[in-house]
C-alpha cells in the first residue's frame, strides 16, 4: 500500500497523514516517545485504512473461491502474514499492506483457499491456482520481498 520514508513536520492535526504519496509523520512523536513511538503510528495507521481495503478485496476474492469470508482483522502476527480460523475468520499482519496490492491479494486468496483446504496440499494449490493463476511469481515475491515490508 504504502512504503515511504517520512517527512517529519512540526504541525499538523494528526500523528501521521499520507499526502501526494508521501508520509507526513508530526516531529512531536518522534521527539517525545522515538523510534517505538513512530512505529506504533505507523501500525496505527495500517491497521485503520487498511481495514476496509482488506475488506473489500476478501468479499470480492471470497466469491470467487467459492466461500463466504468471516470477520476479518489486521494486527500484528509476529512471523506470519495472515491466518484464517477454522469458522473463516480471517487475520491479516498490517505489514502486509505495505506490499503492492497484487501481493496483498495473492495473500487473501492462499487464506481463502484454506477455507476449503486447511494444509498446503497439491488440492490447495490447484484452487489457488483456479483465482490466480500467477500465484507462483507472486508467492516468490512475497518470499524475496516480504522482509522489506517493514518500517
Amino acid at each position: 500500500m504504502f512504503l515511504a520514508r517520512p517527512r517529519y513536520l512540526a504541525e499538523q492535526d494528526e500523528p501521521l497523514k499520507l499526502k501526494d504519496g508521501r508520509f507526513n509523520l508530526l516531529r512531536e512523536v518522534v521527539d517525545c516517545g522515538g523510534k517505538d513511538a513512530a512505529h506504533q503510528v505507523f501500525e496505527a495507521f495500517y491497521k485503520i485504512k487498511g481495514l476496509p481495503r482488506i475488506q473489500t478485496r476478501a468479499a470480492y476474492f471470497a466469491a470467487k473461491v467459492g466461500v463466504k469470508a468471516g470477520y476479518v482483522q489486521i494486527k500484528d502476527l509476529g512471523y506470519r502474514w495472515a491466518s484464517c480460523t477454522p469458522r473463516g475468520d480471517l487475520h491479516f499482519h498490517w505489514k502486509c499492506l505495505m506490499a503492492p496490492l497484487t501481493i496483498i491479494d495473492y495473500i487473501i486468496v492462499h487464506e481463502l483457499c484454506h477455507m476449503h483446504h486447511r494444509d498446503h496440499s497439491k488440492a490447495f494449490w490447484n484452487e489457488v491456482d483456479k483465482v490466480l493463476p500467477d500465484y507462483r511469481e507472486r508467492k516468490e515475491w512475497l518470499r524475496i520481498r516480504g522482509a522489506e515490508l517493514d518500517l
